[in-house]
């Protein structure tokens, strides 16, 4: 997860605020322009690492994807060399704009349905609006600007669309003005950490309602390597949890070693032990976690 602020952060700017913008929506402007570049660095390594191979692997043979954030697109790209075709919900146009470009680059066709108007309420808080996705136009990729948290349009949307052959939700991560958006309840969301799990758990409920009966849930997550029963166990069972609530059903976790890359301007990440008789006494491994679950 993202550990360079919490998504409450982030209310003086550096450098100081200059434009005739509203503050908070430069802010948003911002910060969505730093989370674009640093996460590149990141993706870059998970590239390297041969991460993003083994996470389309998690989802072979399932044809049609819904995929949730598809940061600066690798993620996107190794889905379609796979040959799957992709629906994509990304909630920021300039992570959108780099996977647009990236798609291109590689000869296919992206087509992007532009959503937001952005509000500004006061000097730190926003209100993002978001009209109806309307036509799906034909392309290899779509890019959908929008929110896995409350943006009932889009879920209205994507539930009147043919059903899906797959859910995939990889390396969550959120920018800095993200908790100064009033959709988002800091109280109930304080750092990244709730965000993450916020939106997994409404990704668990979408896909229960766009999934096809035989359809898979990949949920990736990095943390410490699942090496022990103990954490094997706590992982499942937090997963479970989420899913208690929709037909889901959790089958299987698999992981792959990964190491975190500390080049300038990569995105930190806090380590969270799933519970107390999981925090390591030695040295930490870490690792990609997929928890994969079915549609009966």
């Amino acid at each position: 997860m993202n550990n360079k602020k919490s998504p409450n952060s982030g209310d003086s700017l550096s450098p100081p605020w200059t434009t005739h913008m509203p503050r908070a929506l430069h802010q948003l402007e911002q910060f969505r322009r730093e989370y674009t570049r640093n996460w590149r660095v990141n993706a870059n390594s998970h590239r390297n690492q041969g991460h993003y191979a083994w996470m389309t692997a998690q989802v072979e043979g399932y044809l049609r994807i819904l995929e949730i954030g598809c940061g600066v697109g690798h993620s996107t790209l190794a889905l379609l060399k796979n040959g799957h075709s992709v629906v994509c919900v990304e909630e920021n146009p300039h992570c959108i704009a780099a996977t647009q470009t990236l798609l291109s680059e590689h000869g296919y066709s992206v087509a992007v349905i532009a959503r937001e108007s952005a509000h500004s309420l006061d000097d730190n808080a926003y209100r993002l609006d978001y009209c109806a996705p309307g036509d799906a136009p034909k392309a290899d990729c779509l890019l959908i600007e929008g929110d896995a948290l409350g943006d009932p349009q889009l879920e209205q949307w994507l539930k009147a669309q043919p059903r899906f052959d797959a859910v995939a939700c990889w390396l969550l991560g959120t920018h800095n003005a993200r908790g100064h958006n009033v959709a988002v309840d800091t109280r109930l969301m304080p750092s990244a950490f709730e965000h993450r799990i916020f939106v997994q758990n409404s990704v668990y409920e979408l896909a229960d309602e766009v999934l096809r009966p035989g359809g898979l849930l990949s949920v990736i997550d990095r943390g410490q390597t699942p090496d022990t029963d103990v954490l094997k166990h706590a992982i499942l069972d937090g997963h479970r949890d989420q899913a208690s609530v929709t037909s889901l059903q959790v089958e299987k976790l698999e992981h792959t070693p990964y190491m975190q890359t500390h080049e300038e301007g990569a995105m930190g990440m806090q380590l969270t032990a799933p519970v107390a008789s999981a925090v390591p006494t030695g040295p930490v491994t870490l690792s990609l976690t997929a928890v994969t679950s079915r549609k009966p």
